[in-house]
């Protein structure tokens, strides 16, 4: 197989691969309009019914009590973000630095006196990304 066959084969791969991509698109671009009309169509249907039950206030509670429960977040969770792992980053040659807060004195949540007395910031000695000792 001399160099020429192999780009090719090559070029074809990659075209094959970006239709199948393209194909993918056209699939969501149609799913997405789909969405946005019955979007535009709930909408609508909404304002006819806001017209229709304006003056009943125990009306319109209902019918948001309802839409409150069928958009709650139990139905659809918030999505996660991502968790920093700490062990990802390239481990330290020097000694690592302690986590020994500098001050402490941090009010309990029983104790809920709202002078600036009691509270106080807990600083922490780390290395950061280039390898500098910072606190924070």
């Amino acid at each position: 197989m001399n160099i020429f066959d192999k780009l090719e084969q090559d070029i074809s791969n990659q075209i094959q691969s970006l239709q199948a991509k393209q194909q993918e698109l056209i699939e969501k671009k149609k799913y997405l309009a789909t969405t946005k009309e019955k979007i535009q169509n709930f909408l609508t249907s909404a304002q006819e019914i806001q017209q229709i039950v304006g003056g009943e206030p125990e009306l319109l509670k209902s019918i948001q009590k309802e839409l409150g429960k069928i958009f709650s977040s139990h139905n659809n969770p918030q999505p996660k973000l991502p968790i920093k792992k700490e062990n990802s980053t390239t481990p330290n040659l020097e000694s690592p630095p302690e986590n020994k807060p500098v001050d402490s004195a941090l009010k309990s949540a029983d104790n809920s006196d709202d002078t600036e007395e009691g509270e106080a910031i807990k600083i922490f000695n780390f290395v950061d990304a280039q390898g500098k000792n910072t606190s924070f």
